[in-house]
């Protein structure tokens, strides 16, 4: 393999099945070309490569319809190389270590590759995409595919469009940055930037885009829709002005209701604040009452003791008296009978005796009389309380019957009062309801009244600037020049139709030979500028049918050639093309597909399909 830092190199493509001969082509290090007539697999072998980097499962030729798997040998720059494997019905890539150009693969492990990027891991060892940009020195590279910065991972199908050209793409008047039918301008045109330029959009930060803010807008209109409809369920045939009139006729009688209810509720309190003090008042008063029925009682205990001291003072009076008058009688303060009387007792001892004891009589009676007004007085306050007890007690019975009256009522208004205000409640949360509704309605309106352009985020640069574009005109200019294109003035950028344009004609515009072969010249000089400029590139080149302008005119099988066709066909740009081939071969392998001989001298490098040697990529019959 040639000195290519960071590049692969192809090696071999080849068909196996079981049972049958394997078939293929290999590939040399610089120049390769297979030549042939129609229908002999050449075309077959482009879209078997672009299927064996992730492309369409291509549609097999009878001839090969029992070969089962393609084989691609490929080696790096790193010296490693690697056999992928991929039944043609599609599914998963196998990747073999080392190559196998017999096409034996028994045996050696492998491990299994998604040939879609970036979907999310399905298989365990990633993508072949994941695999190859690492090969060539790539790693996550994010680029903008909508205005508002909407970040695709770059992938390696992202080279295809320029290292892999088919013929229908070589014969199309679109974009040769296209990567596919379904990818936006602004993904082919900051994919070319990037390879140009190496500057992705990683750094930018994206915005909702118009589809996005469409959709957004699309759901809010949906959801507020239901919202309407749940609201219009709830509200059901009400009649919302109506119900308006009767609210605020409900109002008013909750007012008057309100006040009738306050002032019973008023009444009630202010008697049961009476009512209370009362039965307070009357507690007072029985307390006291108590207390001096108490007091009174000990006053009658100590008349009752006045009482029995009296009675024996008066027998002690008495006892005296005898004593004096029965002196042979026993001793009244001892009891001894004369005889036994020890000592006799003076008759003056008796008469201080009785002396005392009428002085206390006397003072206990007049103790007595005080006791006995006291007594009275006690009866007579107690009496009194009495009979104020009773008076607060009917009092507070009138307040409590009068309480117990009002009750009712006041419980029939508070009944009234509630149901009135649960019934303004559901009326206030119908009106609420059609409240909302008109907000809902004016909501859905104003979102449907919104209109989304194109957004853009701020920062983003589409495609290649006019410096960029000028130099790669350049380098096709060149290109062109070194094949010896006739009548070439000048090579321009078309930021518009992001294509070159020849001596101010697109290049689009022009016969499906002329398109082709600037469809090649933008390819080979992308090869050269990356080399120029020291980006990363796969390191091949595939071209399929680049010299369509040198084809025979048949009368109904093709086009008739364009003016500028025959210009060209009468030229030697043939010869030159493949001359300038080589020296970009130095650098880029590169492998085309003819129709046309090529010259004598290329012959060693080329492959060719023909009845006399080699009949087509898969053997066919005699018959």
């Amino acid at each position: 393999m040639a000195d290519r830092s960071q590049l692969m190199q192809l090696e071999y493509l080849i068909y196996t099945g079981s049972g049958l001969a394997t078939v293929g082509i290999a590939f040399n290090d610089d120049l390769t070309i297979l030549w042939g007539g129609s229908n002999t697999g050449k075309t077959y072998t482009v879209a078997t490569l672009n299927f064996m980097f992730g492309g369409e499962t291509p549609e097999t030729p009878p001839e090969g319809d029992k070969y089962e798997s393609a084989l691609l040998g490929i080696s790096f720059a790193d010296g490693t190389s690697v056999t992928l494997r991929r039944a043609l019905r599609g599914g998963d890539i196998e990747v073999f270590d080392g190559l196998a150009p017999d096409g034996i693969l028994d045996g050696r492990e492998s491990r299994i590759l998604d040939p879609v990027h970036g979907r999310g891991g399905k298989s365990k060892d990633g993508s072949l995409s994941e695999f190859l940009l690492a090969k060539v020195g790539l790693g996550t590279i994010k680029i903008a595919s909508t205005q508002a910065a909407k970040l695709d991972t770059f992938s390696f199908r992202f080279f295809m469009p320029y290292v892999l050209v088919t013929e229908d793409r070589m014969l199309s008047g679109n974009t040769p940055t296209e990567i596919n039918l379904k990818s936006s301008d602004t993904l082919n045109r900051n994919a070319f930037k990037f390879l140009l330029t190496g500057r992705d959009d990683s750094a930018i930060a994206n915005v909702p885009d118009k589809k996005t803010l469409d959709a957004g807008k699309a759901g809010k209109l949906q959801l507020l829709d239901e919202m309407i409809a749940d609201v219009d369920l709830e509200l059901g045939t009400r009649n919302v002005p109506e119900l308006v009139a009767q609210r605020d006729r409900l109002q008013s009688h909750l007012e008057t209701i309100g006040e009738d209810m306050a002032a019973a509720q008023k009444r009630i309190d202010e008697l049961s604040v009476l009512r209370r003090d009362a039965l307070n008042a009357q507690g007072e008063v029985e307390a006291h009452a108590a207390q001096l029925r108490a007091m009174r009682q000990r006053f009658l205990d100590l008349k009752s003791t006045y009482e029995t001291d009296i009675r024996r003072l008066e027998a002690i009076e008495e006892g005296g008296f005898l004593l004096q008058r029965f002196e042979d009688q026993p001793c009244p303060l001892c009891g001894a009978f004369p005889g036994h009387q020890h000592k006799p007792h003076p008759l003056g001892d008796v008469d201080l005796q009785l002396t005392a004891a009428r002085a206390e009589i006397a003072k206990i009676r007049r103790d007595m009389r005080d006791l006995e007004i006291t007594l009275a007085s006690l009866t007579a306050e107690a009496e009194g309380l009495e009979i104020r007890g009773r008076s607060l007690s009917a009092e507070a019975s009138e307040h409590f019957d009068e309480i117990q009256r009002l009750r009712p009522r006041e419980a029939n208004l508070r009944t009234g009062y509630t149901g009135s205000v649960s019934l303004l409640e559901e009326i206030d949360r119908v009106i609420a309801l059609s409240v909302r509704r008109s907000d809902l309605d004016a909501k859905r309106a104003a979102i449907a009244a919104i209109k989304h352009g194109k957004q853009k985020a701020a920062g983003l640069t589409i495609g290649i600037d006019d410096q960029t574009g000028y130099k790669f005109a350049q380098t096709v200019q060149k290109v062109l020049e070194a094949w010896g294109y006739p009548g070439l003035e000048a090579v321009t950028w078309n930021d518009k139709t992001y294509d070159i344009a020849i001596n101010g004609k697109a290049r689009g515009r022009n016969g499906k030979g002329v398109k082709a072969l600037l469809h090649s010249a933008f390819s080979v000089a992308y090869a050269v500028y990356c080399k120029t400029e020291r980006r990363p590139h796969p390191g091949f080149l595939v071209l399929d049918s680049p010299l369509l302008t040198y084809r025979k005119e048949l009368d109904d099988d093709d086009e008739p050639l364009t003016d500028e066709e025959r210009a060209i066909a009468a030229t030697s740009l043939d010869e030159h093309f493949y001359e300038h081939l080589t020296f970009v071969s130095s650098f880029c392998q590169i492998y085309i597909i003819e129709n046309k001989t090529p010259p004598k001298e290329f012959m060693p490098r080329t492959i060719v399909f023909s009845k006399a040697g080699r009949r087509g990529l898969f053997p066919v019959s005699d018959s």
